[in-house]
């Protein structure tokens, strides 16, 4: 019996060094270069409505609260701001194309996926939601128009990342919800959305 003993301890220990060189091989977690109260991605993009084009401004804080080697899920916090860019054509019964200027500017939480390895295709998605406050003006003596509605987006990420760095095409799109039926600035609220992102998180 005392004779095995030696032998058993040899393949165990070699056991145990065998696994820690595929633990030292294995890339080390996602650590990120910002704090947590600092933004950690923007997009800008534009986003387009029943004929008109919008820009879209996003900044976002992402709080990671799973993290492994290379996938990542985080509660976001996104602050968003757009602005009418170019405006439909006046036609017969649309009495909001009549439309001038416009705005939507929303506050959102929600949360997202992020898959990060340096050096390789990076890729997400997340869903946020929040308040958008809207306004538009209108030719032709209509009033004003200024609510606040809610607003739901999805939204797609790929590209490459670049060390800690990621950057490449986003595709989402928002609905606009909770508006009032006589609002004319709602037909333009929302909708499908294109940008590039940069992601430092």
């Amino acid at each position: 019996m005392l004779r095995k003993l030696p032998v058993l301890l040899v393949g165990v220990l070699g056991l145990a060094s065998s696994a820690g060189a595929q633990e030292a091989r294995r890339p080390p977690e996602h650590r990120s270069p910002t704090p947590a109260w600092a933004p950690r991605g923007v997009l800008l993009g534009v986003s387009a409505q029943d004929g008109l084009v919008a820009s879209q401004t996003k900044v976002q804080w992402q709080f990671t609260f799973y993290q492994d080697r290379k996938d990542a899920f985080a509660l976001l916090l996104e602050g968003s701001l757009s602005w009418g860019l170019a405006f439909p054509d006046a036609e017969e019964g649309k009495a909001q194309n009549a439309v001038r200027s416009f705005y939507q500017h929303s506050p959102q939480v929600g949360v997202g996926y992020r898959n990060h390895l340096p050096g390789q295709v990076h890729w997400g998605f997340q869903v946020t939601g929040g308040p958008v406050f809207y306004g538009a003006d209108f030719d032709g003596g209509l009033e004003k128009d200024r609510r606040v509605a809610g607003l739901i987006e999805g939204r797609v990420h790929l590209g490459y990342q670049f060390g800690d760095i990621a950057g490449g095409l986003a595709v989402g799109y928002a609905e606009v919800f909770g508006y009032k039926r006589r609002s004319l600035a709602r037909f333009f609220v929302g909708g499908p959305m294109v940008g590039l992102f940069v992601d430092w998180r």
